[in-house]
């Protein structure tokens, strides 16, 4: 059962946030909740939310993590999750430093999610959806038998990220639904062929020429008879709007595609996603918050979450760097001096261009 913050981190929380604010960063309000390592790996298999529809898949990866947490290989310290309000969730028995941490890490991904574009099409009552979407395909296991909803859940999970990657910059992004008028069809021996005498024929009608354009009229009628008429991106949406699915089905294919959508821009921008908090709660805790005899943990901590080991990339570590060399370049004025570089660059490429006369 998870339980409210005691006082002391109910405090932590208000200093953690004034800090946050007085940088600038802004989020949705941040709700923290204090959760056991065993309720920590059944939120980390349902990816942070505390309902989700049930499938086998959920109690193989909460499996999965608990061997890991078991056998010492590793250990969630927090997890946070992209919704108004923000609802964050602490292990219980962490030392009162590792939870000034990861409060300050939190509030970098809440201002993360609130202001990045990847996330600004995201449903920010994830948390309400999410359960509603359980009650949903629970009922459809009682009316259609579980087997059955289960292994048409295993189809849509098969393609679940067959979507647009690209659909928060999409303006005018739909699926085209007409199949666009075919046309009769023509007889092909006889199209393009002009009126001549028979000694003229090979002339006025090469064969050749006649061929080639009787292949361009097919290849014309095969592209008006193609359905869709552009290439669609979004698979699942596709699907949800032109294969034979019953209601249920369908209903079953916009819960997987909705939820795909919504864990997208987190694949997109793991690494700077972990590289802003990792930067902010670097800031704010050596700035403000740390005391004096928590430096040596905190560097102690800190370097462990941001090691690198060889073959393997480390997002924390890779994101920090990436910001904290943006930072350098702005101070020190490379980052507006690279600008004018690349200005003059242009203007003397545009100048020095060949005209391409005589050639």
């Amino acid at each position: 059962m998870m339980v409210t913050l005691p006082p002391e981190l109910v405090e932590l929380q208000r200093r953690v946030e004034k800090v946050a604010r007085s940088y600038g960063l802004t989020f949705f309000p941040v709700v923290f909740e204090v959760v056991d390592y065993a309720q920590m790996n059944q939120l980390a298999a349902y990816t942070g939310f505390p309902v989700r529809y049930p499938h086998w898949r959920f109690g193989m990866e909460m499996e999965q993590i608990s061997k890991s947490y078991e056998y010492g290989l590793s250990k969630i310290y927090e997890m946070v999750i992209n919704n108004d309000p923000t609802y964050a969730y602490l292990l219980e028995g962490n030392s009162l430093l590792d939870q000034k941490l990861v409060m300050a890490h939190v509030y970098g991904h809440a201002d993360f999610f609130r202001n990045n574009v990847f996330f600004s099409h995201t449903n920010r009552k994830m948390v309400d959806a999410a359960a509603n979407h359980a009650t949903r395909i629970r009922r459809y296991q009682d009316r259609w038998g579980i087997e059955r909803v289960e292994r048409f859940i295993d189809d849509c999970l098969a393609i679940e990220d067959l979507i647009d990657h690209q659909a928060a910059f999409r303006t005018n992004y739909g699926l085209q639904d007409a199949r666009g008028d075919v046309g009769p069809e023509e007889d092909d021996p006889g199209d393009g062929r002009m009126p001549a005498e028979e000694y003229l024929e090979p002339f006025i009608n090469p064969p050749e020429v006649l061929e080639r354009e009787r292949r361009q009229r097919q290849d014309e009628r095969e592209a008006r008879r193609r359905f869709p008429p552009d290439p669609q991106r979004d698979v699942l949406g596709f699907l949800l709007h032109h294969a034979p699915l019953e209601a249920w089905e369908r209903d079953i294919l916009g819960i997987i595609r909705a939820e795909s959508y919504y864990f997208l821009p987190q694949r997109q921008t793991k690494i700077m996603n972990e590289g802003w908090a990792s930067y902010w709660h670097t800031k704010m805790l050596t700035g403000h918050l740390l005391e004096d005899g928590e430096v040596i943990d905190y560097a102690d901590h800190h370097s462990g979450t941001t090691a690198t080991q060889p073959g393997r990339l480390n997002p924390y570590k890779l994101g920090i760097e990436l910001f904290r060399d943006i930072e350098f370049r702005w101070n020190t004025g490379r980052f507006g001096r690279e600008w004018e570089e690349c200005d003059d660059m242009a203007e003397r490429a545009r100048w020095n261009r060949p005209t391409g006369l005589g050639r």
